[in-house]
């Protein structure tokens, strides 16, 4: 009888002691599932609190698979960029609208960024206002004009007869018009108008 005591002892042990090793399993897998979920912002809590997994997928994905040559140009100044009104990476079609269904048939609904200007000079000819405004308003949309015209002056002359992209790359390793010195920048200016005033006579 004493031996059946012993035995019975040691399997209620055995079995208290199992039951608190799996609940420790167990609250470690939550905190583990917990840390991860927070780590990771695809993966949310609906108020029911089960687990909404959402697919993520990569914007640009559709654009680099045919503008192959444009994939490494994405890493410019815009790849680190935040969207402010969506609070994401800038994407493709932030800035260069949606992609319509004749896209491959000169792609009229996208944005393109060129220079251009309203003025024609002797070696650039004028382009369309609505063209150069289309751009402009696509920069404006997240660079404020306040910060622009706070940077310089030039933004608020150039906005209506230049496009941004005359002076400043989109997808820029280096911008070529940040940190440039004085005496340059005004080279810029007097090259350009002088163009145009030749091209006027």
């Amino acid at each position: 009888m004493g031996n059946h005591k012993v035995a019975l002892n040691s399997m209620l042990t055995l079995f208290v002691a199992m039951c608190i090793w799996g609940f420790s399993i167990n609250v470690a897998a939550d905190s583990q599932s917990t840390e991860a979920t927070a780590a990771n912002p695809s993966v949310t809590t609906s108020e029911s609190g089960r687990h909404v997994v959402e697919f993520i997928r990569d914007r640009d994905y559709a654009c680099t698979q045919c503008h192959k040559d444009e994939k490494d140009v994405l890493k410019g100044a815009h790849s680190a960029a935040i969207n402010p009104h969506t609070n994401r990476d800038v994407t493709c079609v932030d800035c260069h609208s949606n992609v319509g269904k004749d896209h491959r048939n000169g792609a009229k609904e996208v944005t393109k960024f060129a220079p251009a200007q309203s003025v024609a000079g002797t070696e650039k000819p004028a382009a369309d206002v609505a063209w150069i405004t289309q751009q402009n308003e696509t920069c404006v949309n997240c660079h404020e004009a306040e910060n622009l015209r706070e940077a310089n002056w030039t933004h608020d002359v150039h906005a209506l007869d230049l496009s941004c992209a005359s002076c400043h790359n989109i997808h820029p390793t280096s911008d070529p018009m940040k940190d440039i010195e004085r005496k340059p920048r005004i080279k810029l200016c007097v090259d350009c108008h002088s163009d145009q005033t030749k091209a006027k006579k």
